[in-house]
């Protein structure tokens, strides 16, 4: 099958975290061999005029997004914080990874959208808790996943 027509995973994270990222895009894609996770550094094409549209393109064509949280997120996570609001605005399901940092830390924090504290939050070290839900949402077949075309 063609990587095009391959469900996809949105991968955010920020752009401290890419070591991180490159480490979960790589298990996930080696546990879920039918999906792709897209990520800003492997993915995204350079040169790109309006990366904001781009983004939003790729978060609304994705099966799901995993939604990587830790204190740099906090710190700079603009840019994750409209990923987050992309995903919820296409309805696309969003799962919540917290890399370094507590929900209690989390909670402490002002500039948290309430999006981020209505959902569920996940360990990242138990990020294969999440790898049912995963294969559910992404399955050919099930809302938001790709299907192979003719």
């Amino acid at each position: 099958m063609p990587s095009e027509a391959r469900p996809t995973i949105f991968l955010s994270y920020s752009g401290d975290e890419s070591l991180e990222a490159d480490l979960l895009q790589y298990a996930i894609e080696h546990e879920l061999q039918h999906v792709r996770v897209w990520t800003y550094r492997r993915d995204q094409r350079r040169g790109q005029g309006d990366v904001a549209r781009s983004l939003k393109e790729a978060v609304k064509t994705s099966c799901a997004v995993l939604f990587l949280i830790t204190p740099s997120t906090l710190e700079t996570g603009a840019t994750q914080w409209m990923e987050l609001a992309y995903a919820d605005a296409f309805g696309v399901p969003t799962f919540i990874l917290l890399h370094r940092l507590s929900y209690a830390d989390l909670k402490a924090k002002d500039q948290v959208p309430p999006l981020v504290l209505a959902k569920q939050c996940t360990q990242a070290k138990e990020w294969r808790t999440l790898l049912d839900d995963l294969r559910k949402h992404c399955a050919p077949g099930a809302a938001g996943a790709i299907e192979a075309g003719p």
